[in-house]
C-alpha cells in the first residue's frame, strides 16, 4: 500500500519547509570554481522534454546536457540559454522543462541533488533569460522527472521520481501534495478546466482538482501497464495515456477513467509519448516505437481510432511529444527536436550540431604519433582528417598513412563478444564490466602486449592476458577507439562529439577537440584550459560558472580569454610530452629564453585529475555511475574566476515586436570590484550606432541603465557589448520585429567610402613578393569606380611599397577612426607579410629593413628571438587594426592577404609565420565587421604569374566585375561574394587555399557590378 495522505497539519509544515528552502535558507552550496563545457548551438545529450506557449510562438527545449533552450518557433532561431547551477556527473541534468502557456515562465528540474538528498525547481524569465530573485524552490526530496503548467498559467505541478506530486502557485507558493505514489512520475498534464492528471511506472493514472482546500485527489485507475504519459482532449473529454512498456495508447473517458478505446498498435517498441493536435481530432504517439529502423511518429486521425499515419521517423528514440499550433513538437535522443503541423509536414528541424561516431570502426584512424587522426562525422560519412601541427581539419586523403583500430585475431584468439555487449570475453575468461555498463569499442597495441574497450560509462585498458590495467570514466560513450602505433596514446570518439588523448601509460586525459558538425569549426583543449582553434571555433567551448544554488550560472567562450589561454604551442607540446604540466613548463622555459616573462605568457597551473577519475584496478560491485554531462569533464584554473570579462544582464524583452522607429533598452551591468566596465558600445544589425564610456556609465553602475537606439522599419537585431580591462562581454542580443509588413527600403547607399589600401611586395631580397604590389592596386582601381553609384564620394589612400611605412599605416588607421561617420563605409585592404609573435599578429610594413636577412640566424629559436624584441617597434600590431575596425561608425570590412610564404624555407631556415587565427577570432568578436581573409589561418596564399594576380584577390575582382551577382541585379553582396570567392579560390589552388569570410547580419549590397 502507498502511503496515507498528508494532514492539514503536515502540510503547513512542509509549505513552511518550502518557503524557507525558497528564501535560501538551507539552500545546498554550489560548485565555484569554473568548469569548461561545449556549446555548439544545439543540445548535446538526449532532449528529455519540449514545450510551447498556447500561441505556438516560442520553443523550450531541455536536456540532460544541463540546459534548456528558447527557439523562436517561425525560424527556428536559438534565442536563449538557461543554465541553472551544475555540478560534477549527473548534477545539473534537466529532466523536464515547461513554458507557461502565457509565455512569460519556463518552468525547469532535474538533478540538482548538490547536497546529495534535495533538489529545486527553477523558474525563468522567457523574456530576459534570467533567473529572478524568489524564483527557485529548493529543497524537493527527489529529481523532478515531470512539470506541466495549468492552462491559466497560474499553477505549475511538479512531478518527482519518488515522493509524488507537488503544486504550486507561479510565485511558488505552496498549493498542495500527494506523496502516496511508489514510482516516478514522468507523466501530468491540465485540463482547460483546471482538472490536472498524472501517471506513474507504479501503474496508476491519478486525477485532482485544486479548489480553495487546495490540491484534491478525486479518482484514480489502476492500468494494465506502466504509464508513462497523459494528455488531455482539447475539449478535456478524454484523457490519453501511453505507456513505457506497451506498443498501444489508450484513450480513457476524462471523467470516469474507463477506456473508450485503445489505438492500434505499434508493433515493436512502445508509444510513451502522447500528444494531442489543437482540434483533438489527431492523436499523437512516439517511443522505442520503429518501423524501417526508424523510431517513429506516429498520427491516429479520429481522435486514436483510425488506423496509424507515420509522419517521420528518427535515428533514435523519441523522448518527448508536445501540442504545437494546429501540430506537434518532437523531441530525441539524436539529440534534436522537430515541428510538425497538421498535415503532418515538417516545419522546423533542430538537428545535433555533434559529430556522431557510432559505427565509426574503421574510418577511426591514427597515425604512428597520433598526431594526426581521422574521422567520420556522421555513421557512414566520408572521413576527415585533423592534422595538429598543422591545426587543420580537411576531407581524409587515403595518401595519408593512418592505421584503423587493431582489432582481435591474435595467434590463441583475443577478446570476444564485445561489440555492443555486457559481457565481453577473453578466451573463456570474462572481462568484468559494471553492471549495467555495455561496450562498444575495442583497440589492440601494435605490440598486443594492451588492448583498450571503450565502454558506455569508460575507457578500460587491460594487459594481453586480461588483467585490468585502469579504467576512466568519459563524459559519453566511447563509441570508437583507437591506440597509436609508438603506444603513448588511446584516442576515443565519445558520443558528445569529442575526440579525447588518454595517457595509456594511466589512462589519464589529456587533450580534447570538438569537430563542428559544418566540418569547419574545430578546437582542441588541455584540462587546464590552454587551446588551438580553427577561425570562429572559439565559441564552441566556454567556461561556465555557478553564481549560487538559486541564480542562473553565466557562461564566458574561452575567446573571452584568448589573451591567456590561446596557446597553440602548449597544445603541440602535450602530444610530444605526453603531460600537460611537462608542456606548460617546458614552453615557460621557451619563453625565458626568448626574453619573454613568464607573466606576459600567464600560463595557468595543470588541473589535477581527482583519484577517483582514474582508477587503476578492478571492479568493485555497484550501481551504474551516474553520467556526467556532455562536455569536457576537467575544470579550468581558478584564475579565470580573476580575469572575468563583464556580463549585461538585459532587462528587455530580447524579443520585440514594435513599430516604433526607437527602441528603449534597460540593462544591468555586472563587472568585478577591481575590473570596471570601461566602454560599452551599441551595435544595429551589426553597425556601431553607440558608444558610452566609464564616465556615463560610473553614474548609475549597479542600477538599471536604459538607451535609446533607433531601428531602421525592418526586421533588425540590436547588440550589446560591454568591456573592462579583463575583456569584453557576451553579446546581450535584442532580435525587433516589425508588426506591419515591412517596409522596402531603397538599396543602402553610402556618403563616401574611404579607402586605406595597403600591397608591399618590395621586402628585402629574400622576403620579397610578386604580386602583392599589383593586388593592391587593382583592388583599389575597382573600389574607386564605385563613387557615384552605390557610394557618393571615394576617398582612398593608396600606400605601396615603401609608402607602407609603419607610421604611414599607423597614420592611415586613425585616419579612418577619425574620417569614417555613421552614414560613410570604411574599407581596409592588406597583402603583403604577416608574421604572429607569441599569439599575437602583426602585419610587416614597406621600411627598410623591416625583415633581417636568413642569413643572420643559426635556427629559427634565433629568429623568433629577434621578433620578440624588433616586431612591437617595427611592425603593424593586429590588435591596433582590430581597434580601427571595431571602431569605425559606419559600415566597416576588411581584405588581408598576409598568408604568405615569401621564399620557401629550407629545414631548419627561418620563415613567417602568417597564422591570423587569433587576430581574425578578435576582428570577429562582435560580428561587426565583414572580413575577407585569403586562407586560414594557417595556410599559405598562392600566386602565379598567368593568374595576374594572387588568387584571393583575382576572386575578389571578378567578383566585383559580375562573378558574385547571382541576383543578376547589379549588386555585389556579402553573401554572393563570398560564396563566388570560396569557390573560386578553391579552384584556381585545387584546394590547397581556403578563403575564410565573415559575413554579418544584414546583406546590405558593397558594391555595383563593375564594368
Amino acid at each position: 500500500m502507498g502511503l496515507p495522505m498528508w494532514t492539514r497539519d503536515a502540510c503547513r509544515r512542509f509549505a513552511l519547509g518550502l518557503v524557507l528552502c525558497l528564501v535560501g535558507a538551507v539552500a545546498a552550496e554550489v560548485p565555484t570554481e569554473p568548469i569548461l563545457r561545449i556549446e555548439a548551438g544545439a543540445h548535446l545529450s538526449l532532449v528529455t522534454r519540449v514545450s510551447s506557449d498556447s500561441q505556438g510562438r516560442w520553443i523550450v527545449s531541455a536536456s540532460e546536457d544541463k540546459t534548456a533552450r528558447l527557439w523562436d518557433a517561425a525560424s527556428g532561431r536559438l534565442l536563449t540559454v538557461f543554465r541553472p547551477p551544475v555540478g560534477a556527473e549527473g548534477v545539473g541534468a534537466l529532466y523536464a522543462a515547461a513554458l507557461s502557456p502565457d509565455g512569460r515562465q519556463v518552468a525547469l528540474g532535474g538533478n540538482a541533488g548538490f547536497d546529495g538528498r534535495t533538489h529545486s525547481l527553477y523558474l525563468f524569465d522567457r523574456a530576459s533569460g534570467r533567473l529572478p530573485p524568489k524564483s527557485t524552490l529548493s529543497g524537493l526530496e527527489a529529481p523532478l522527472t515531470q512539470l506541466a503548467w495549468s492552462k491559466d498559467s497560474q499553477f505549475v505541478a511538479v512531478g518527482l521520481r519518488q515522493s509524488g506530486l507537488r503544486v504550486f502557485q507561479r510565485n511558488l507558493g505552496f498549493v498542495g501534495s500527494d506523496p502516496e505514489y511508489n514510482e516516478a512520475i514522468y507523466g501530468a498534464d491540465f485540463a482547460a478546466d483546471g482538472r490536472l492528471a498524472t501517471c506513474s511506472l507504479d501503474g496508476s493514472v491519478r486525477l485532482y482538482r485544486i479548489d480553495r482546500k487546495g490540491l484534491q485527489r478525486t479518482a484514480r485507475k489502476q492500468m494494465p501497464g506502466k504509464p508513462y504519459s497523459v494528455a488531455f482532449s482539447p475539449d478535456g473529454s478524454m484523457l490519453a495515456v501511453g505507456y513505457q512498456d506497451l506498443g498501444r495508447i489508450d484513450v480513457l473517458d476524462a471523467a470516469t477513467l474507463s477506456v473508450r478505446h485503445s489505438t492500434a498498435s505499434s508493433g515493436e517498441g512502445n508509444l510513451g509519448r502522447v500528444a494531442w493536435n489543437s482540434d483533438g481530432r489527431v492523436l499523437y504517439g512516439a517511443g522505442t516505437a520503429r518501423a524501417r529502423d526508424r523510431f517513429v511518429v506516429f498520427a491516429f486521425a479520429d481522435g486514436g481510432r483510425a488506423a496509424p499515419r507515420e509522419i517521420t521517423g528518427f535515428s533514435n528514440i523519441v523522448t518527448a511529444l508536445a501540442a504545437w499550433r494546429d501540430g506537434v513538437l518532437v523531441g530525441s535522443a539524436e539529440p534534436s527536436w522537430a515541428s510538425f503541423d497538421a498535415n503532418g509536414s515538417r516545419r522546423l528541424y533542430a538537428r545535433q550540431q555533434t559529430a556522431d561516431y557510432r559505427d565509426a570502426d574503421e574510418k577511426f584512424m591514427l597515425s604512428e604519433d597520433a598526431a594526426r587522426v581521422a574521422f567520420p562525422l556522421a555513421p557512414g560519412g566520408s572521413a576527415l582528417l585533423f592534422d595538429l601541427a598543422k591545426g587543420d581539419v580537411r576531407p581524409y586523403n587515403p595518401e595519408v598513412k593512418l592505421d584503423p583500430p587493431r582489432q582481435p585475431g591474435w595467434m590463441g584468439g583475443g577478446p570476444s563478444n564485445w561489440k555492443n555487449s555486457s559481457a565481453p570475453k577473453l578466451g573463456s575468461r570474462p572481462l568484468d564490466l559494471r553492471p549495467g555498463e555495455v561496450a562498444r569499442s575495442l583497440a589492440l597495441s601494435s605490440d598486443k602486449q594492451r588492448f583498450v574497450i571503450g565502454s558506455e560509462w569508460y575507457l578500460r585498458a587491460y594487459t594481453a592476458d586480461g588483467n585490468p590495467l585502469w579504467e576512466q570514466r568519459t563524459p559519453a560513450a566511447a563509441w570508437a577507439t583507437n591506440v597509436s602505433g609508438d603506444g603513448r596514446w588511446v584516442v576515443a570518439g565519445l558520443g558528445d562529439g569529442t575526440i579525447r588523448w588518454y595517457r595509456m601509460r594511466d589512462g589519464r586525459e589529456q587533450l580534447a577537440l570538438f569537430v563542428h558538425i559544418d566540418g569547419k569549426r574545430w578546437i582542441i583543449w588541455s584540462p587546464s584550459g590552454y587551446y588551438d582553434t580553427s577561425l570562429e571555433g572559439e565559441d564552441l567551448v566556454g567556461w561556465h560558472l555557478n553564481r549560487g544554488p538559486n541564480v542562473a550560472a553565466d557562461f564566458f567562450s574561452v575567446g573571452r580569454f584568448r589573451d591567456r589561454f590561446y596557446r597553440p604551442e602548449i597544445i603541440q607540446s602535450i602530444l610530444r610530452t605526453g603531460d600537460e604540466g611537462e608542456a606548460v613548463r617546458a614552453t615557460a622555459s621557451a619563453l625565458a629564453a626568448l626574453g619573454v616573462s613568464e607573466s606576459d605568457a600567464s600560463p595557468a597551473p595543470a588541473a589535477q585529475v581527482s583519484k577517483s577519475q582514474v582508477r587503476p584496478q578492478a571492479l568493485a560491485p555497484s550501481a551504474p555511475p551516474p553520467a556526467p554531462a556532455s562536455a569536457p569533464p576537467t575544470r579550468g584554473p581558478a584564475s579565470v574566476a580573476t580575469l572575468l570579462p563583464p556580463v549585461i544582464d538585459l532587462q528587455t524583452d530580447s524579443q520585440l515586436e514594435t513599430s516604433a522607429s526607437t527602441v528603449p533598452v534597460r540593462f544591468v551591468l555586472r563587472s568585478p570590484s577591481d575590473a570596471p566596465v570601461s566602454e560599452l558600445k551599441v551595435r544595429v544589425n551589426d553597425k556601431l550606432v553607440r558608444s558610452l564610456d566609464n564616465r556615463a556609465l560610473r553614474s548609475t553602475r549597479g542600477e538599471a541603465h536604459e538607451v535609446q537606439v533607433e531601428v531602421p522599419p525592418l526586421d533588425s537585431q540590436i547588440r550589446l557589448f560591454a568591456a573592462n580591462k579583463n575583456g569584453k562581454s557576451e553579446p546581450a542580443v535584442i532580435s525587433v520585429r516589425r508588426a506591419a509588413a515591412p517596409v522596402k527600403l531603397p538599396e543602402t547607399r553610402f556618403e563616401t567610402l574611404y579607402l586605406l589600401i595597403i600591397g608591399v611586395s618590395k621586402y628585402p631580397e629574400e622576403w620579397k613578393l610578386d604580386l602583392a604590389e599589383k593586388d593592391a592596386r587593382d583592388f583599389n582601381h575597382h573600389m574607386v569606380r564605385q563613387a557615384g553609384k552605390l557610394y557618393g564620394t571615394a576617398v582612398p589612400r593608396l600606400l605601396i611599397n615603401e609608402q607602407a611605412s609603419r607610421q604611414n599605416v599607423l597614420d592611415g588607421l586613425r585616419w579612418l577612426r577619425e574620417s569614417v561617420g555613421e552614414k560613410d563605409a570604411g574599407v581596409v585592404f592588406m597583402a603583403g607579410h604577416g608574421d604572429r609573435v607569441g599569439a599575437a599578429y602583426y602585419f610587416i610594413p614597406g621600411d627598410p629593413e623591416v625583415l633581417p636577412s636568413r642569413a643572420d640566424f643559426k635556427n629559427p629559436q634565433e629568429f623568433e628571438n629577434w621578433k620578440q624584441q624588433n616586431a612591437p617597434r617595427r611592425w603593424v600590431p593586429g590588435e591596433e587594426i582590430s581597434r580601427t575596425l571595431l571602431g569605425l561608425k559606419g559600415r566597416s570590412a576588411f581584405f588581408i592577404d598576409t598568408c604568405h610564404s615569401g621564399v620557401n624555407a629550407r629545414p631548419g631556415q627561418s620563415s613567417t609565420n602568417p597564422d591570423l587565427t587569433k587576430a581574425l577570432n578578435e576582428i570577429n568578436e562582435e560580428r561587426g565587421v565583414l572580413v575577407f581573409a585569403s586562407s586560414t589561418g594557417k595556410e599559405y596564399s598562392q600566386e602565379d604569374p598567368a593568374w595576374g594576380n594572387g588568387a584571393f584577390t583575382k576572386a575578389i575582382i571578378e567578383g566585383l566585375r559580375g562573378g558574385a551577382d547571382f541576383r543578376k541585379d547589379g549588386l555585389i553582396r556579402p553573401s554572393t561574394l563570398q560564396s563566388y570567392v570560396t569557390d573560386r579560390v578553391i579552384e584556381l589552388t585545387k584546394r590547397e587555399q581556403r578563403p575564410v569570410i565573415f559575413t554579418v547580419g544584414i546583406d546590405d549590397p558593397i558594391a555595383v557590378k563593375a564594368q
